[in-house]
């Protein structure tokens, strides 16, 4: 490797490290993932059941999916005890490091891979670069998923090195593999890759299509049947294959964003810089594939099929298209480059405009690195701004009494924070779908299973709900994963039985208006009106963080509306449907200005 390519490639890894040093821990999930890892290591042993929430401790609740439930309180105990250890001894900054280190190493996988197969520095640039611009994404967060990105990488590795080299470091995949299963359940990547190189292999060897010694073909068939045998060394075994293809799971992620095609996303949302860089990429492979259709390898070309199919059916699997695409199709671009430039050009003349444009890449790198530093904050930022930390603080220093209902995305912050003097309702593992439905019952503020009416003689469902669970005190953000305000809240805040206590930007919190709450009321009661207020100035900044999203447009005219401001509930149900028409949104238009009319009317 020459020093200019050496001195490329090094700038390009130590941007993508300290790229991720300035992110923050902002996945919810990692919460409940470090507190099951301080469970394992307090108990010494793996969860049987769950811990952290009081409805499922509940024999009517009795989980009718034992599969997913023993998947998800299992499957991630190596990552989530690092995790853990991690937060416990270095605090964030520990954390933050380790995720800035495992991406830095996928780039640094893919730009040695680039290197073995002798493609030019400004390819390899590009392709790395590409991948790195496609990490900036929503599905970045601090969760043993991150291990599974690391090793889709190590993997397609160690398999190339072999066909290329023919020795027995394809044993590497035994302890990779073994490692894989217990960190997380994507390790079903790498059985699919080990698998696709085993038949595509196999099939070009009975054709006498490869160059392989019998002895090389002895050892890579052993190695690739022991890696996919240990691979099931895990607490739960095959689970993972099982919740992967049945459908009796797909409940679980109705409405979970991760789960739908990013076409789907796309359609809905504005597009970002970073899906750009996707959708060229998708348009990329079937390009190079026609371009180079006779000296496309066969085993590239049915893995990157089978990881486009993927990618465009979840949002989720978008990342392992990528890691492999941004490979294989480097090296398949370049290829065409360099017999469209052999042509007209030497091969020595070809290498130094690939240099130049490298060098060329390299500072336009640098300027973007420094521009992202100019506006943020370089050091190791607290997570603190991003979760409800004050008003945890407000259940502990005050002991709220009872049963909690908390909101989903709080859920595994609660579970860190409360746990064991307090359990949750309900967090983003969603275990239950029988409690996960009666949870988003109370969160719309459902009044009956079978219609808008509630029954005369119980009263409205998420009343009942409440009552049925013995809750006590509610603790909520101020909006659903989609943006829009929970109706519990505004359904709350009218109600003579439940008090609102606390309030600040990122929580609220309501007691039961009883005797036993007597004491917190007395001294912490709240007017509803401030709560209405710091649901507008957080719809506010959802609106202006999301390039002024609708739903938090329609979030605030729905809080205006309840306040008696029909003006600016008008506005803003007005402005939210330039952006995304709804049709209950223009029904709801058309009633506030026949209620302003009315109210002229009568003032006249």
């Amino acid at each position: 490797m020459t020093k200019l390519r050496l001195i490329i490639f090094a700038s390009l890894i130590l941007a993508v490290f300290f790229n991720f040093l300035r992110i923050d821990i902002w996945d919810p999930d990692f919460w409940w993932h470090i507190a099951t890892g301080r469970d394992i290591v307090n108990t010494g042993s793996l969860p049987d059941k769950d811990i952290f929430s009081h409805p499922l401790g509940m024999e009517e609740n009795k989980n009718l999916h034992p599969e997913r439930e023993n998947f998800i309180l299992k499957q991630y105990w190596l990552g989530q005890i690092i995790f853990y250890l991690l937060f416990e001894y270095m605090g964030p900054g520990g954390i933050i490091f380790l995720r800035s280190l495992l991406f830095s190493l996928i780039v640094f996988f893919v730009l040695f891979m680039l290197h073995r197969w002798s493609v030019s520095t400004a390819v390899s640039f590009l392709a790395a670069f590409a991948l790195f611009m496609m990490f900036l994404t929503r599905l970045t967060g601090d969760r043993p998923v991150l291990f599974t990105y690391l090793f889709t990488a190590v993997t397609f590795f160690i398999l190339e090195d072999f066909r290329n080299k023919k020795d027995k470091r394809i044993f590497l995949l035994l302890p990779l593999m073994l490692l894989w299963s217990n960190l997380h359940g994507g390790f079903i990547v790498g059985v699919i890759i080990i698998s696709v190189f085993m038949v595509s292999e196999g099939v070009k060897i009975a054709l006498k299509k490869a160059e392989y010694k019998r002895e090389e073909v002895f050892v890579f068939y052993v190695a690739s049947v022991m890696a996919l045998v240990v691979s099931f060394i895990n607490p739960t075994a095959w689970d993972a294959f099982v919740i992967a293809i049945s459908e009796k799971y797909k409940p679980f992620v109705l409405g979970v964003q991760e789960y739908d095609s990013p076409f789907l996303v796309f359609f809905k949302e504005k597009l970002s810089p970073v899906d750009y860089w996707y959708l060229a990429l998708a348009a990329l492979f079937p390009l190079v594939l026609i371009l180079r259709n006779r000296k496309f390898d066969i085993t590239h070309a049915i893995l990157l099929s089978g990881f486009f199919i993927m990618s465009i059916s979840a949002l989720r699997f978008i990342v392992y298209y990528e890691i492999l695409a941004v490979m294989i199709i480097g090296r398949e671009f370049d290829a065409w480059l360099k017999d469209v430039f052999s042509a007209r050009f030497s091969k020595e003349t070809y290498t130094r405009l690939m240099n130049w444009l490298a060098i060329a890449a390299c500072f336009s790198l640098l300027i973007f690195v420094v521009s992202l530093y100019g506006t943020k904050d370089k050091r190791f930022r607290s997570y603190r701004s991003l979760v409800p930390n004050a008003a945890v603080d407000f259940v502990e220093n005050n002991k709220l009494k009872g049963n909690m209902f908390n909101d989903y995305a709080y859920g595994g912050y609660l579970a860190w924070r409360l746990y064991p003097w307090k359990k949750t309702f309900i967090d983003t593992r969603a275990l239950s779908l029988t409690v996960m439905m009666e949870y988003n019952a109370i969160g719309t503020a459902e009044n009956s299973l079978y219609g808008p009416e509630p029954s005369k003689t119980k009263g409205p469902l998420w009343e009942r709900l409440l009552e049925h669970y013995k809750i006590n005190f509610v603790f909520l953000g101020y909006h659903d994963i989609h943006g829009l305000v929970l109706p519990i809240i505004l359904k709350l805040a009218e109600s003579d039985k439940w008090v609102p206590v606390y309030c600040d930007p990122m929580a609220v919190i309501f007691v039961r208006n009883s005797d036993q709450n007597s004491d917190v009321i007395e001294k912490f009661r709240i007017s509803k009106d401030f709560v209405y207020d710091a649901l507008i100035y957080r719809s506010a900044i959802l609106a202006m963080v999301n390039r002024v999203s609708p739903r938090a447009l329609i979030s605030l005219g729905e809080t205006f509306y309840r306040m008696g401001r029909l003006e600016d509930a008008l506005t803003a149900y007005r402005y939210s449907v330039k952006r995304l028409p709804f049709p209950q949104i223009e029904e709801k238009i058309k009633m506030i200005e026949s209620e302003l009319k009315a109210k002229e009317k009568k003032e006249i």
